[in-house]
């Protein structure tokens, strides 16, 4: 089994693919860092500081209303920085959660409590840089039947597809999550409980894994590549690599395996329509 926060996901890179690794998720890096680099690092502090206090801000505007599980709240301040409030039954029945964003010039700042006896206790705190979010949304992800916090973005530099999610998994106690899980271009099958997805490389030539999801973790299960001779051209067949207790067996195929075939990306992983 392996540790989701101990895997790096670059089966491929950007130029040649490279089978060898069973990587999981990748971390955020290169591809991730984006126009930082061209704005004064003061500006960034203030704006920093800034967020801090208008979430210490919404937490009072939520404490006045600790008296109800339902409560919306939208406000944009002078310096720009716009605020959600939204206190539901999101993720279950039993408990409700408050969900604070704050959109601000250079990051996108979400924050989950949970809610009990009038009080409020942190349980998500996530940042992601304005110019790659997409969206967040909440969803049964693992097929445990409780609904996950997911946060959807793109990486804003970088050569190939690179569709990111954030997954935070509801535990049983249905207040608190687990810890982030980053996937790369994936297509979640609920009922099946396994990740398919298509890893960080050019189109054509880079390769598609399969993991599943073991508790608070996700096993490695297979990677799918094609078989490439000694010029670095396809000969057509398909290589699939499956693990099984740290054993690495080697298939090979004539075709893209059918459960592959509708995962989103899968023209990247062909190349058809970008070679």
């Amino acid at each position: 089994m392996l540790s989701i926060t101990a895997i790096l996901l670059l089966l491929f890179s950007c130029g040649k693919s490279n089978e060898k690794k069973k990587d999981a998720v990748i971390k955020k890096d290169s591809i991730s860092k984006t126009f930082v680099e061209t704005e004064k690092d003061a500006e960034i502090e203030d704006d920093s500081l800034a967020f801090k206090k208008v979430l210490s801000d919404a937490l009072k505007i939520a404490s006045q209303n600790s008296d109800k599980n339902k409560f919306q709240k939208k406000y944009v301040l002078s310096s720009g920085l716009e605020v959600e409030l939204n206190l539901d039954h999101h993720f279950t029945k039993d408990f409700p959660h408050l969900i604070i964003h704050r959109y601000g010039r250079y990051g996108v700042y979400i924050d989950i409590y949970s809610k009990e006896d009038h009080k409020f206790e942190k349980v998500i705190s996530h940042e992601i840089e304005t110019i790659t979010y997409r969206n967040d949304t909440i969803r049964d992800i693992n097929g445990d039947g409780l609904k996950d916090f997911v946060v959807e973005w793109y990486g804003a530099i970088g050569c190939c597809l690179k569709a990111f999610s954030n997954v935070y998994l509801l535990r049983q106690d249905k207040k608190t999550f687990s810890k982030n899980f980053e996937f790369i271009n994936p297509t979640f099958s609920q009922q099946e409980k396994i990740i398919r997805g298509i890893n960080y490389g050019h189109a054509g030539y880079t390769a598609m894994y399969k993991y599943q999801w073991n508790g608070e973790a996700v096993d490695t299960l297979e990677s799918v590549a094609y078989e490439m001779n000694k010029e670095e051209k396809k000969t057509g067949k398909i290589i699939i690599y499956k693990y099984r207790a740290d054993n690495k067996k080697k298939i090979i195929v004539d075709s893209i395996p059918d459960e592959y075939k509708n995962i989103e990306g899968i023209d990247w992983f062909t190349g058809k329509g970008f070679e």
